[in-house]
């Protein structure tokens, strides 16, 4: 298997300002090519950083007698039939591949199966991403390790155990890593998120952490972004009113717009871990702050007292703090009441 590693995918996520964001395209592209070109277009419009596909072989993948899941039941085709009405061969993933770059949007792809993991490899792909559906696929998750390519791996569906063991077979090939909190339901609910186990990831496997959302709102990338999740991903299509299983539970262009600005807002919210005064506060400071103040007009010379002074905006003289240091100090200029005491004015 020819390797293309590309170590830095993660680490630039890792140091952006403001969240990666991924239009999971996915199967919404109902195999058609030319759909899947619009859906990269307009993913691009709406501010996404990434689209992503999803790369099988039917066949390979699902049992001819699968049951289908709940939200597949209204269709009247098989499992199979659904997923393999919607299979892009490699060398359309390569066009499409090829024409995000010339867009300047990111192109990633899931492989469901080991020949789809080796069609991408040799189509040249920054990362490998990897369903939820595989998270205890161990000796699929073995051949992935072997790439050594930066890895985003959805937990859907996962127990913590079972999350270790993923995690431990990319460690052992220091593969960088990044884990998605996902619920694995099309779409899923927003109280089932459970956002919470994302501190758990960034404690306990000391590695980056995003969310992989099938919910149809917008709340909950927003609190996983406060909990330090630098990727979101959300299902994307151009309209809902489009056939296919997974329509329902993805964004609309404008929707996946609104919440790209969203979720910047929330990262710019956030702000810094250190407390100090905004450069907008500076300027509030000296007019909502508090000076000590003259009480009555003095002469030159006089030693000040406790009641010479008060305290009043605004905030541009000695600061309240100070007020004991200024007792028995002189005036070296006649002052008149309301006026704000500087230090110049002391010796």
């Amino acid at each position: 298997m020819k390797l293309k590693k590309d170590s830095n995918f993660l680490e630039k996520i890792a140091k952006r300002k403001f969240p990666y964001i991924i239009a999971e395209i996915g199967i919404n592209h109902n195999g058609n090519l030319n759909l899947a070109k619009k859906m990269i277009l307009s993913a691009k419009k709406s501010g996404a950083d990434c689209v992503k596909f999803q790369s099988f072989v039917a066949e390979k993948l699902i049992s001819k007698y699968a049951p289908k899941a709940n939200y597949q039941k209204k269709y009247k085709k098989t499992q199979l039939e659904l997923i393999k009405s919607c299979e892009l061969k490699t060398e359309s993933l390569r066009k499409l591949k090829n024409f995000a770059k010339k867009k300047n949007i990111e192109f990633l792809c899931t492989p469901f199966e080991i020949k789809s993991l080796k069609d991408l490899i040799k189509i040249g792909i920054p990362a490998i991403k990897i369903s939820s559906d595989n998270i205890n696929n161990i000796p699929f998750l073995i051949e992935v390790s072997k790439t050594k390519l930066p890895v985003l791996l959805s937990t859907g569906m996962a127990n913590i155990n079972e999350v270790a063991k993923a995690v431990k077979i990319f460690k052992k090939t220091k593969s960088p890593l990044l884990l998605l909190q996902c619920t694995s339901n099309y779409p899923s609910s927003i109280e089932n998120s459970n956002l919470e186990v994302l501190k758990v990831f960034k404690k306990k496997f000391k590695c980056l952490v995003g969310l992989s959302d099938h919910t149809q709102s917008f709340l909950p990338s927003i609190i996983a972004i406060t909990l330090g999740a630098v990727v979101i991903e959300k299902h994307f299509t151009l309209s809902r009113k489009l056939s296919g299983i997974d329509q329902q539970a993805s964004l609309e262009p404008n929707e996946l717009k609104d919440l790209i600005n969203r979720c910047k807002e929330t990262k710019m919210t956030l702000g810094s871990p250190r407390k100090f005064p905004t450069i907008e506060e500076l300027n509030s400071m000296k007019v909502a702050r508090r000076s000590l103040i003259i009480s009555k007009n003095l002469k030159k010379g006089i030693k000040i007292k406790k009641d010479m002074f008060e305290i009043k905006r605004p905030g541009t003289g000695i600061s309240p703090e100070n007020f004991k240091k200024i007792i028995g100090m002189k005036l070296l200029r006649d002052k008149k009441k309301d006026e704000v005491i500087f230090w110049k004015d002391l010796k």
